[in-house]
């Protein structure tokens, strides 16, 4: 068998140099939200630096990109011949603010414990980076060629929004066309399992504010005036069941028989749910029982209560002039967040629990649509072989989350297929304290994703 056919592997010693190449950029705290008492731009810099010296060596063609006053995109290509097929590797290398005190261990010096590495950004998602730095280094130490063109992104603010991402890929849109994208920031089911993830769910935020009088009062002598509490809590009951919005549910895409399928055939069970949710013995999940979780997450929008704020903890005998709610909807695929938000405003502003009191409700904070991917694309095909070649077994899964950016790189590049990879499983705690990263899965990334381009140079003719 020549080399040129062997299957190509990370090896036990390029493994471990991507874990101590990961273990140096956890250590650099590239907290993006402003408002953290963490955040430094020279860090955000530091990143993408570490990020572009590290492609560098790897023969790619370099840029650190900024739009207006985005942070730093590092945008790395190689291309090996123009009429092959190029794909688009998304990761990003900016991480959330922690709370030190919530931690074991110092959040940024990594540490190994139980075959997990243990680290803010660990795995959300400077995991993503060092998997694509470690597949490309088995290319240049085996002297082979890469099957495809690669055009690697890497976003330094996507953990406060991606608030640039829409003007930078209009500014960046001939440099970044690609055939296919892969999104390395995604969850699997189990560490046993590689998972696609076929879709994500929108979002819409809310503000509520019920005003009842002008100042608190004493409850006693004013036990007859209108509550603002009692209120606002009427208004957050008859919210129970947004089915119950006129209209809300016109717009949910069906699902077809082989969706239905392949999410039963990869459904956590309820059990398992509950024990990642915390969920309290009694608790009663949402949704229709007799339906798999993960169908129930791609068919069933959901509404939640983000935060209450009325009065102080006690209570102090007052009754309170205002009450505060803010409060979102989770969207499935088909529903436009505009419309739901008119849908919502409308819906509170018509119902007469609140017993006169005044009442504002506007959108607030994030909005973003929900997205499914094309599982039957030839490069969605083409992953989805290359997983079942890496992993002991493969599951489709949706995720509750929104990733915004999708809906830029949708716009941007219509005709793209564009697919969510994992590096994170459920024990991850992404954005908690104690974030961690499955040693297995860091390398089944690895080798996933030599295995898609590997797929791609066989299966995809050449332009």
């Amino acid at each position: 068998m020549s080399v040129q056919t062997q299957t190509l592997r990370v090896s036990d010693a390029q493994f471990k140099d991507a874990v101590g190449l990961l273990g140096e950029f956890v250590a650099i705290p590239s907290v993006s939200n402003p408002d953290s008492e963490d955040y430094r731009p020279e860090n955000m810099q530091a990143a993408a630096n570490f990020s572009a010296r590290k492609f560098e060596d790897l023969g790619f063609k370099v840029e650190i990109l900024t739009v207006g006053d985005s942070q730093p995109f590092v945008v790395a290509q190689k291309i090996q011949d123009k009429a092959l097929p190029t794909i688009l590797l998304y990761a990003h290398g900016d991480v959330q603010p922690v709370e030190r005190n919530q931690w074991d261990t110092d959040p940024f010096v990594m540490v190994e414990k139980d075959n997990r590495l243990y680290g803010r950004g660990a795995s959300d998602d400077k995991a993503g980076v060092v998997a694509m730095m470690t597949a490309f280094q088995a290319y240049k130490e085996a002297n082979r060629p890469l099957p495809c063109n690669v055009t690697v992104l890497i976003e330094h603010e996507e953990e406060y929004g991606s608030g640039h991402m829409g003007a930078f890929l209009q500014e960046q849109a001939k440099r970044l066309q690609a055939s296919a994208m892969l999104i390395l920031d995604g969850g699997n089911k189990d560490t046993q399992t590689g998972t696609t993830e076929n879709s994500t769910r929108g979002v819409v935020t809310f503000e509520m504010e019920v005003t009842a009088l002008e100042k608190p009062v004493h409850s006693g002598t004013g036990c007859l005036v209108p509550d603002s509490g009692m209120a606002m809590a009427k208004l957050i009951a008859s919210l129970e069941n947004p089915r119950n919005i006129p209209g809300f549910m016109d717009d949910c895409d069906l699902i077809s028989e082989e969706e239905v399928r392949l999410l039963d055939e990869s459904s956590i069970s309820e059990e398992a749910y509950r024990e990642e949710n915390g969920v309290l013995p009694g608790g009663v999940l949402r949704g229709n029982p007799a339906e798999s979780i993960f169908r129930r997450i791609v068919e069933e929008p959901s509404l939640s209560i983000l935060n209450m704020t009325y009065g102080k903890k006690g209570g102090g005998n007052s009754i309170q002039d205002k009450a505060h709610c803010t409060f979102g909807v989770r969207l499935t695929p088909g529903q436009d967040p505009n419309r739901i938000t008119n849908l919502v405003i409308n819906y509170l502003h018509s119902q007469t629990v609140h017993g006169g009191c005044g009442l504002n409700v506007r959108q607030a904070g994030l909005t973003s649509p929900a997205w499914k991917a094309n599982l039957s694309g030839p490069f969605a095909q083409c992953y989805m072989k290359a997983l079942e070649r890496t992993y002991t077994k493969t599951a489709v899964m949706p995720t509750g989350g929104t990733l915004p950016l999708i809906t830029d790189f949708e716009q941007a590049f219509p005709e793209m297929e564009i697919l969510v990879g994992a590096v994170e499983d459920p024990k991850t705690a992404a954005h908690s304290h104690n974030e961690s990263q499955d040693i297995g899965i860091l390398r089944n990334a690895m080798d996933s994703l030599i295995e898609w381009m590997e797929e791609i140079g066989k299966n995809i003719k050449p332009a």
